[in-house]
């Protein structure tokens, strides 16, 4: 199969590859996002040697050290009779002692390769952060020839204990990658480089609003099935790939998953996103330090996203649900039993055809928007133009004011301000005359509660268009399509 995008990324690493010294690199990111295949694929673009281990979830330091031989064997040509390891610290100074007799060709490093270094090392007396810090520190920092990568789903994790480790890693890193989902263009790309022949930008949207730009999920679309078979196969069928992902996805990341999991649940039932004082009114995540700890965990994971209020005090800081993975499988799939999806064969096409489905489809939409805003720039024409993402809302005092909300507001450094209103609709929208007074009204009341002195525009952001009429006209400042963000 082709390997699609991350040319970024690729680029930091062979940046990284070309140094005249060790690198020490931590890739890290959400749980199927690609973070292996990405370095896999560096490596095996390179004529050079390579070690490589992952870790295994729950498996204990015997297992471990069991995987560390049996692939030490397998890269230094050893027998598993001639090889036995108690400990890392022994592990690893009999790795550092094998590679000392190598001669990597000119223009070589020699390649180590740990992935999801947080189930290897987050282990009680395991000691396998100290074997690797003495690793790095003694030996492979002071030659110029090898490039140690490490990798974690448990984002957190690598931050705290290797990014910003305090202690005897404490700015040893020498690049970091943060692996985020795929865009809708790099998602469209990696769909056209297995198996589809060409794909819609309706039916692109509608992967993208179930599965978000997860590589590992876009690779079990299968492309000769249309996307309601698709979606049916892979969430409401009795052999359901992705059925037990959701439970499998919070539990391997996070220590204390079920406040992980029980913030998600809270925060899918308020689309516009809730405040940190909303949230802590549950019971459950009453603990200040423990809800904290668990919002930036998610929000490093990719999960949620803060939203900040134009003009803001704290308070008004809101967290909402960014992962299209989660938002759709808490909606549609959480609830179904295995029961109700053996009596009912078609069960997802029913529920794409209901109006439950065509309004949360709305708000999915929306979501796209607000997880592409350098591409919303990009087709404004203001790529370059410095600006900053909002919500704002105003409620009235009293019978005499008029309120607004504004989910997706866009501050421009140039003196304007884009007001983006999003419409997922089979025909090229039309503004009428109740739809253009509730515009108008977002302008009026923006500008006044504000105190804005400058430019405010509505900005469209639609899958079919606007239809020309009179209120279009005179409304819209700029209409984006979905085709203009993905191609």
């Amino acid at each position: 199969m082709s390997f699609v995008a991350r040319e970024e990324e690729l680029a930091i690493l062979e940046n990284q590859y070309k140094k005249n010294s060790s690198t020490f690199i931590a890739v890290y990111g959400r749980r199927r996002i690609g973070k292996t295949e990405l370095v896999n694929n560096f490596f095996a673009q390179k004529e050079c040697f390579l070690f490589s281990l992952t870790g295994a979830y729950h498996a204990t330091q015997e297992a471990h050290l069991a995987n560390f031989t049996d692939k030490f064997c397998m890269a230094f040509g050893k027998s598993s009779n001639e090889v036995s390891f108690k400990n890392w610290s022994q592990a690893f100074t009999t790795l550092r002692d094998s590679l000392m007799k190598l001669k990597p060709q000119k223009g070589c490093k020699l390649g180590i390769f740990i992935d999801e270094l947080p189930w290897l090392a987050d282990m009680k007396n395991g000691d396998f952060k100290s074997a690797l810090s003495l690793f790095w520190n003694d030996f492979a920092l002071k030659r110029d020839d090898i490039m140690l990568v490490v990798c974690g789903s448990a984002t957190s994790w690598i931050i705290e204990h290797i990014i910003d480790d305090r202690g005897s890693l404490a700015n040893r890193i020498t690049a970091s990658i943060h692996l985020q989902s795929f865009t809708l263009k790099e998602t469209k790309a990696f769909l056209l480089a297995h198996g589809f022949k060409n794909i819609s930008a309706k039916e692109l949207a509608e992967y993208y609003m179930v599965l978000g730009g997860v590589a590992h999920y876009l690779g079990l679309i299968n492309s000769k099935k249309s996307f309601i078979q698709n979606i049916q196969q892979l969430f409401f069928s009795q052999n359901s790939l992705l059925r037990t992902e959701y439970s499998r996805l919070f539990r391997s990341l996070f220590k204390n998953h079920h406040i992980h999991e029980l913030i998600i649940k809270t925060l899918v039932k308020k689309w516009s996103g809730m405040s940190f004082s909303e949230l802590k009114q549950s019971k459950k995540l009453s603990s200040s330090s423990q809800l904290h700890r668990a919002l930036d965990e998610l929000e490093a994971s990719g999960f949620i996203a803060k939203h900040f209020k134009y003009g803001q005090k704290k308070k008004d800081t809101l967290y909402r649900v960014k992962d299209p993975f989660v938002f759709f499988f808490t909606k549609w799939v959480e609830k179904t039993s295995t029961v109700e999806l053996l009596q009912n064969k078609n069960y997802f096409l029913t529920v794409y055809q209901s109006q439950k489905y065509k309004i949360w489809r709305g708000y999915a939409f929306e979501n796209i928007a607000h997880n592409h805003i350098l591409e919303l720039k990009e087709a404004l024409g203001i790529g370059a133009v410095q600006t900053s993402s909002h919500y704002w809302q105003y409620t009235p005092k009293d019978k005499s004011e008029q309120g607004a909300q504004i989910d997706l507001l866009l501050i421009r450094a140039d003196g304007v301000a884009n007001i983006v209103e999003c419409k997922f609709t089979n025909t090229p929208f039309t503004i009428d005359k109740k739809y253009a007074s509730e515009l108008e009204n977002k302008i009026t009341v923006f500008n006044e509660q504000t105190n804005y002195k400058f430019t405010t525009t509505i900005v469209m952001f639609t899958l079919n268009g606007v239809k020309e009429n009179e209120y279009a006209g005179y409304l819209l400042g700029d209409n984006i399509l979905l085709e203009d963000i993905q191609n």
